[in-house]
């Protein structure tokens, strides 16, 4: 039985490390109030962005974006939380004045 079991275990390593080259590269630029059209690579003329211009050459292109919300602080707490904004308790702007705001 404890061959059977080295056997195994050898397998699940060697496939473990095997699938660990395959993995891919993701790059999120998250910026508030960044508009499609407000870098080069997507054919701005009034804006140069090199460096942009770079990685998506390099890499893919995604021309159909989406937003969660269309203000920075519910679109920001989907991205990094994987949820909705209202199930996270960010259902809108964040508020600088403690009266005006909300939250949990």
């Amino acid at each position: 039985m404890k061959p059977l079991a080295l056997i195994l275990l050898s397998f699940l390593v060697l496939g473990s490390s095997f699938a660990a080259d395959a993995k891919p590269n993701f790059l999120i630029i998250y910026a508030d109030d960044l508009g499609y059209g407000d870098v080069s690579t997507y054919h701005a003329s009034d804006c140069h962005t090199p460096n942009i211009d770079k990685l998506a050459a390099e890499g893919m292109l995604f021309p159909n974006m989406r937003a969660n919300c269309t203000v920075c602080s519910p679109s920001r707490a989907a991205l990094l939380t994987g949820r909705y904004p209202d199930r996270v308790g960010v259902p809108g702007v964040i508020r600088t004045n403690p009266e005006d705001s909300w939250g949990y």
